[in-house]
């Protein structure tokens, strides 16, 4: 972040500013998943507070994600303080009144509001790391709503094994005026796109930690920028900016993964496979959670599942069959993580044979597919 001289200048100075209540809880609310609690640097466990003649600026960083925050406030001194996180988010959260004064002297904070006081230890501003800020990059701007529909479409496909970090994020692409997103473990893979006519090109590779924090910062924004540089990127608020890391490295090519056919599509309620394969999970096989399918085709899907403990299961569900049908076996938990992201009340499976990959897709949608590995039988 590019630092302004007259902060620089006042740092660790003694500060004096009050502000609307409700919008300091607010901005410290979007800070405090970013806000490290046993950090090996005690500094990244706190708040950088920053108070100029323009207002207040709020900070947080774990070094892989950093969130800055803009406040306007009635400023009556300048300068910078650090507060330990958790606790100013607790107190504050706890207050209530129309304002709150902030104020410090020899790095104590010392916070009024209504007929509330309390004083907070802090640290001195200057141990506080800086965080940059993408200054060149391809920009996009994208509408809010769809785009956490889409993360909400992929994000539970990533991996969360750190031994493969490129699986950790979700592969962002903008191509052709279209924008992807794909997420996978390598047991599942999600992809949902969306024409939108952005203009700048890029695919980079971005944590699915900072996707959920850009959501939470955008819920009162219509759009956003993204702005992509070298190896950070940059989310652009109407109050705030976040920055993050990009995940190094090639991201597999996922579309040799996806089935070009399939011999066997049977068309269900959404809902009805989503209640059974609940059902059926309760006696899937210990550790594997595997449920069978056997696609028959005079239109019915059977779901079974048998516990050597437990007892068995079966259900048999009306379908709208095209081809030879077959058997087939699925991780219940993955099929139920795909089923829930539909938004139509019905969708398709296709199958191949036991052992390739099937494809659920929400029915009528464009541009989304859902492609999970059969178990072994």
């Amino acid at each position: 972040m590019n630092e302004d001289t007259s902060i620089k200048e006042k740092i660790n100075v003694d500060i004096n500013v009050s502000l609307v209540l409700n919008k300091f809880k607010n901005a410290l609310s979007k800070l405090e998943r970013v806000v490290g609690s046993r950090s090996t640097l005690p500094i990244l466990n706190n708040i950088l507070i920053k108070v100029h003649k323009g207002g207040v600026e709020l900070l947080a960083t774990d070094l892989e994600v950093g969130i800055k925050f803009n406040l306007g406030g009635k400023v009556e001194k300048e300068g910078s303080i650090t507060i330990p996180g958790r606790t100013l988010i607790n107190l504050v959260d706890n207050l209530y009144g129309d304002t709150i004064q902030l104020s410090s002297k020899n790095n104590i904070l010392t916070l009024i509001s209504g007929d509330s006081k309390a004083n907070i230890n802090g640290m001195p501003a200057d141990e506080f790391p800086v965080i940059p800020e993408v200054e060149v990059g391809k920009k996009v701007t994208l509408d809010t709503q769809v785009f956490k529909s889409m993360l909400s479409q992929v994000e539970f496909s990533a991996s969360s094994e750190e031994s493969r970090p490129i699986l950790t994020g979700v592969y962002t692409i903008s191509s052709s005026g279209s924008l992807t997103l794909v997420a996978t473990d390598s047991y599942r893979l999600s992809e949902t796109v969306i024409k939108n006519g952005l203009g700048e090109e890029f695919n980079v590779v971005i944590p699915v930690k900072t996707l959920q924090e850009v959501r939470r910062m955008a819920d009162e924004d219509a759009s956003f920028e993204l702005v992509v540089g070298e190896n950070q990127v940059m989310f652009v608020f109407k109050d705030a900016k976040l920055v993050s890391r990009i995940i190094e490295g090639d991201y597999p090519n996922y579309k040799q993964i996806i089935p070009s056919k399939s011999s066997t599509i049977a068309e269900l309620d959404v809902q009805e496979f989503i209640d059974n394969l609940k059902t059926a999970h309760i006696f899937s096989v210990e550790g594997s959670h595997s449920v069978k399918l056997n696609v028959k085709p005079e239109g019915l899907v059977e779901i079974t599942s048998e516990s050597s403990q437990l007892g068995n299961f079966s259900a048999k569900l009306k379908a709208e069959v095209k081809g030879e049908g077959g058997e087939i076996s699925f991780n219940a938990r993955y099929l139920l993580d795909g089923l829930n992201s539909f938004e139509t009340p019905r969708c398709t499976l296709g199958i191949e044979s036991r052992s390739n990959p099937g494809v659920l897709k929400p029915s009528n949608v464009e541009g989304r597919v859902y492609i999970v590995m059969p178990l072994k039988q």
